[in-house]
């Protein structure tokens, strides 16, 4: 990318508000967590969403090789867990923070109290630059708690009012 453009459209970009999803995944028993709002819808026909992670994240190993995704949408009390999933904390102590479910067989970790949490099984990849694409068919959705969700905007966090 030219120089200047890098970060002009990185300015640009914070001028949108987004919801904050913390994306799971299990690869041999193991679970990871990325915070991440390049999440979207693709299709209700069939159901599915796409999600875009880091080929240097530590999740993308799991990715890889192919796991099921879950999408846990933030409420406005999560700001704690999109912290340590963004970064804050490394590895399996990011589920010590918030309440999770463990893992069961190809299901991973989630939320119990997420405004949504959706199932995603991994149906198509796209590698471009430093991201992966996954596109993933919906398997379920919950809607745990009807708390305001977590959003993000022009670098910091912020509520939505309802």
């Amino acid at each position: 990318m030219d120089d200047d453009l890098a970060p002009t459209l990185k300015s640009a970009l914070r001028n949108l508000v987004r919801s904050v999803v913390v994306v799971t995944a299990q690869v041999d028993g193991q679970p990871f967590a990325m915070a991440a709002t390049a999440v979207s819808e693709v299709s209700m026909d069939p159901p599915s969403m796409l999600v875009c992670i880091n080929r240097n994240a530590a999740i993308f190993q799991a990715i890889d090789a192919g796991s099921d995704l879950m999408l846990n949408v933030l409420s406005a009390d999560h700001e704690a867990v999109s912290r340590a999933c963004g970064g804050g904390v490394r590895g399996g102590e990011r589920f010590a923070i918030g309440h999770w479910e463990e893992a069961v067989e190809d299901c991973p970790p989630f939320l119990r109290d997420a405004c949504a949490v959706i199932h995603l099984k991994q149906a198509n990849v796209v590698d471009h630059g430093s991201h992966r694409v996954v596109i993933g068919d919906v398997l379920s959705v919950t809607l745990p708690s009807a708390l305001p969700p977590l959003a993000y905007f022009d670098g910091r966090y912020v509520q939505v009012a309802a």
